[in-house]
């Protein structure tokens, strides 16, 4: 199974600091309720190393972790993902289910040359995890060569 590029671990971290601005406003809603209501000052201490933590899961360890476990293939039958971070799961999709297929990039993907591949079926998709734009383009083109070849009675 092929491993991800070395530019999906700042990429992730990026998403991360996005996603941390949530809890950022949760931190600093709760402090300033607790300074309006005259709450005691544990409440803010609290507040604020829940932050702190959460920032440390999602940002430092996270992408680290979901890095080194997440791998893809595209075999003559089937997409197979494993990725994951407390829960580690293998999804495999076969080529005869697959109805479409998209590559999806965004502002910071595009900084780090990335895009997330999305194969559709009719009850479900499956991404794949962030990879070089060339090479999800190739994956793209074999996957639409191997569902045009695929005879289905479905």
């Amino acid at each position: 199974m092929k491993r991800l590029s070395e530019k999906a671990k700042p990429y992730l971290r990026v998403n991360a600091l996005i996603d941390m601005i949530w809890w950022l406003v949760i931190a600093s809603v709760v402090t300033g309720l607790a300074l309006w209501f005259d709450w005691p000052g544990y409440i803010i201490w609290i507040a604020a190393g829940v932050f702190v933590l959460i920032f440390i899961i999602n940002v430092i360890i996270r992408p680290q972790i979901f890095y080194r476990v997440t791998r893809y293939e595209l075999a003559d039958e089937q997409i197979i993902v494993k990725k994951g971070f407390i829960l580690i799961r293998t999804t495999l999709i076969p080529i005869k289910r697959i109805q479409g297929v998209e590559l999806v990039t965004g502002p910071v993907s595009r900084r780090y040359n990335l895009s997330i591949l999305r194969a559709k079926t009719a009850s479900m998709g499956i991404d794949l995890p962030p990879i070089a734009v060339e090479e999800a383009g190739e994956l793209k083109r074999q996957i639409i060569d191997l569902v045009k070849e695929e005879i289905s009675d479905v």
